[in-house]
C-alpha cells in the first residue's frame, strides 16, 4: 500500500473510497499474514446498503470506530458486524446525524441506530504501546491476489515510532512489516497492543510500513462523544 496513494484513490472517487487505511496502499490486504479465527468486535463498512471498502470495530453497544477518510460525501452508512466473514456479519445502518469526524485527525465515530450485542474492543492509552512493541493488525483488505479478502486477516508489525503522523498530520503509531503489511480495504481497521488493547486506527500505508492514528492520544475525544 502506497502511503498516501491509499487515501487518494479514495478521495478520488468517493464512490468507492479505497478502503485500506486511508491511504493505506492500493493492491495489498494484510498482504501475508493469517486468517483471523474470530473477531465479534469487527465491523465492516458498508455504503448506501451496499459492500464498503474499509474495516471498523466496536466500541460500544451502538458506536463505531473507523476512519474519516473512509466516510467521506453525503451518504447512507452502515456496517456489517461480527463476523469474520463481512458478507455474514448483522447489517445495523447508522442513525441519522450519526456521524463524527475529528478535524485534526483521520478518525471517525458512528453511532448505530440501535444497539448490537457484539463485544466491544477495549481502547488503549497512550502508555499501552512503545517502540519495539509487536503489534497486531486486523482488515478485509486486499490480498496478494488484488481482491478484497472476504475473511478477516490479520498480521504483525514491529512498532518503529509513536509520535508518526496520519494523512491529517494527527498523532500516528508507525509499524514495519514482520509477517504481513497493510492494505487497500484495511483503512480504519484497529491495531491492537500487546496487551490486547485497541491503540490504532489505520490511515495510511505502503509496501513496509503502516501508519495508524493513535488511539490513547484521542481518548478524551472518543469518551466526549461515545462515552467510553
Amino acid at each position: 500500500m502506497r502511503a498516501r496513494n491509499f487515501i487518494a484513490g479514495l478521495l478520488a472517487g468517493s464512490a468507492v473510497l479505497l478502503g485500506l487505511a486511508a491511504p493505506a496502499q492500493a493492491g495489498v490486504t494484510i498482504v501475508n499474514g493469517e486468517f483471523t479465527a474470530s473477531a465479534p468486535w469487527s465491523a465492516r463498512l458498508y455504503q448506501d446498503g451496499k459492500d464498503g471498502y474499509c474495516t471498523a470495530t466496536v466500541i460500544a453497544a451502538q458506536w463505531i470506530l473507523t476512519a474519516e477518510h473512509c466516510v467521506g460525501g453525503n451518504h447512507q452508512w452502515g456496517f456489517r458486524i461480527g463476523n469474520v466473514e463481512h458478507a455474514k456479519g448483522q447489517y445495523v445502518d447508522v442513525a441519522p446525524g450519526g456521524l463524527t469526524v475529528h478535524t485534526n485527525a483521520d478518525l471517525a465515530l458512528l453511532k448505530l441506530a440501535k444497539p448490537v450485542r457484539a463485544p466491544a474492543v477495549k481502547l488503549g492509552a497512550l502508555a499501552d504501546v512503545a517502540v519495539g512493541n509487536t503489534v497486531t493488525i486486523h482488515g478485509w483488505g486486499q490480498t496478494e491476489q488484488g481482491q478484497q479478502s472476504p475473511k478477516l486477516k490479520n498480521a504483525k508489525l514491529k512498532v518503529t515510532n509513536v509520535s508518526a503522523e496520519d494523512y491529517k498530520g494527527g498523532r500516528a503509531i508507525n509499524g514495519e512489516r514482520i509477517n504481513g503489511v497493510c492494505g487497500t480495504g484495511d483503512s480504519g481497521g484497529p491495531m491492537f497492543a500487546p496487551n490486547g488493547n485497541q491503540v490504532g486506527v489505520l490511515s495510511t500505508g505502503n509496501d513496509t510500513s503502516c501508519q495508524y492514528t493513535h488511539v490513547g492520544a484521542y481518548r478524551d475525544w472518543i469518551r466526549s462523544i461515545a462515552g467510553v
